[in-house]
């Protein structure tokens, strides 16, 4: 069990830091290169997601799971604007991320506990 439970959470990182890159990539582009950004908003998006690296540079599983806790302002933010009629590409996006990160954060922080 614990051989396939180590394939998991080294999965589950993996997609964890793609998706977390992604998140960042995706306000980078957003704010700071297409109409309509602030580089205050690309901080004000940027900073709650930076707050929890140390810990996941580190694969402290309580810091998944703040990640987990941030990320839920991100889904109700972005569900909202998905359902907006003239949004763009990038709420979606957003929402496919965000909601990919929390499953792949909250999971990896259990299979950090069971290994």
């Amino acid at each position: 069990m614990s051989e396939s439970v180590a394939r998991k959470l080294k999965m589950g990182q993996r997609l964890n830091w793609a998706c977390y890159i992604g998140l960042l990539v995706l306000f980078a582009v957003w704010n700071l290169f297409l109409e309509g950004g602030s580089l205050a908003l690309w901080i004000l998006q940027t900073a709650p997601l930076l707050l929890v690296l140390p810990g996941m540079l580190k694969q402290r599983y309580r810091s998944y799971l703040w990640l987990c806790l941030i990320l839920l302002v991100y889904i109700c933010a972005s569900i909202v604007d998905v359902m907006m009629a003239g949004r763009g590409w990038q709420d979606g996006a957003l929402l496919v991320l965000s909601l990919t990160l929390f499953f792949s954060a909250m999971m990896t922080s259990r299979w950090q506990r069971m290994v």
